[in-house]
């Protein structure tokens, strides 16, 4: 098929085209939804936006002990 021409995209791709507009939120939470469960890394990343960026709860719990950051030291 690609020697015919046709340029093979991903569901992703298809999926984000036909959202289109983000400002559309009849359809926004649920193409996140998807996102967020099935895309990798970018959906941890949308994951890393609501919680780091929005304060959103986060989705992942965990019942280890999560460290406080440490600042790399200014030379």
């Amino acid at each position: 098929m690609i020697q015919a021409g046709v340029i093979p995209v991903t569901w992703q791709q298809v999926m984000l085209e036909w959202q289109r507009d983000w400002a559309r939120k009849e359809t926004y939470n649920a193409v996140m939804d998807i996102v967020r469960e099935h895309s990798g890394a970018y959906g941890m990343g949308v994951d890393y936006a609501y919680t780091m960026v929005h304060n959103a709860p986060s989705r992942q719990k965990s019942e280890h002990e999560t460290l406080a950051p440490v600042p790399a030291p200014v030379r």
